[in-house]
């Protein structure tokens, strides 16, 4: 496991006892809250929150975003394990098309 962390606070709880818990892509830092267990990167840029997510075809529950292709999106189910549902979806280009 990595080091203790001083001059942060975590997000969820505002702990201070963090440790250092590798790095993301990009390279940016991640902490883990030694309280709440929140693994999170301090000032970093997430991407847009889709407001229309689809359907799950087998039980009719909200997709989540499983995983971003150059051409499609694929959502996974918010049941899974319990439900398998998956759908693959096309990305839009800026102009909608």
């Amino acid at each position: 496991m990595g080091s203790m962390v001083t001059g942060l606070r975590c997000p969820r709880c505002s702990a201070d006892a963090l440790y250092s818990y590798g790095r993301i892509k990009n390279g940016k830092q991640r902490y883990l809250c030694l309280v709440c267990n929140r693994q999170f990167v301090p000032d970093a840029t997430f991407r847009a929150v889709m407001k229309d997510r689809p359907t799950c075809p087998l039980c009719g529950s909200k997709m989540h975003i499983y995983r971003r292709e150059a051409e499609q999106i694929r959502f996974r189910c918010a049941n899974y394990p319990d439900c398998r549902g998956y759908g693959k979806w096309k990305k839009r280009n800026r102009d909608g098309n």
